[in-house]
């Protein structure tokens, strides 16, 4: 029986051990991607209808800052300013020139971040329809999206 119980912790400590060094090396989100920086380019050239927004970005195991926009379609429509000592991006969002009132009206906004700890790409789980004017999140209550990889 004590050869069992003896056994039961050696099983037991090693379980622990593997699991607490696997840790890097198990979750999806800290297993290193390889995308490298997508360097979005802005497709839109107005700045006649805008919608604003302060995120704050969390995505598990990612260190440091990203890169964040915003996308209708293929269009790239927005890229965020970060603020380092806020820890808050600020995104300005400007539709193609050529989409009509209605066409806005039904094209939502699909949010993208990049991490350049774990070279991936974020895609927010959520899109939300662009209103002329109106403003997402403060500093004091930061738009926050929830995440999942895309690539």
């Amino acid at each position: 029986m004590l050869q069992v119980r003896n056994l039961s912790k050696i099983i037991l400590c090693t379980l622990l051990l593997l699991a607490a060094g696997c840790k890097d090396k198990c979750d999806p989100f800290v297993d290193p991607g390889t995308i490298e920086n997508p360097d979005w380019v802005l497709t839109v050239d107005t700045t006649d209808l805008t919608v604003s927004m302060t995120a704050v970005v969390k995505v598990s195991f990612a260190q440091s800052e990203g890169s964040l926009a915003a996308f209708m379609g293929n269009d790239c429509c927005g890229i965020a300013d970060y603020n380092a000592d806020l820890g808050l991006y600020w995104l300005y969002i400007s539709p193609a020139t050529e989409m009509t009132n209605d066409q806005l009206q039904m094209t939502d906004v699909v949010l993208r971040f990049y991490s350049p700890d774990l070279k991936r790409i974020f895609g927010a789980t959520s899109t939300f329809p662009f209103r002329n004017d109106t403003q997402l999140g403060t500093v004091a209550e930061p738009y926050t999206p929830e995440w999942e990889v895309t690539k």
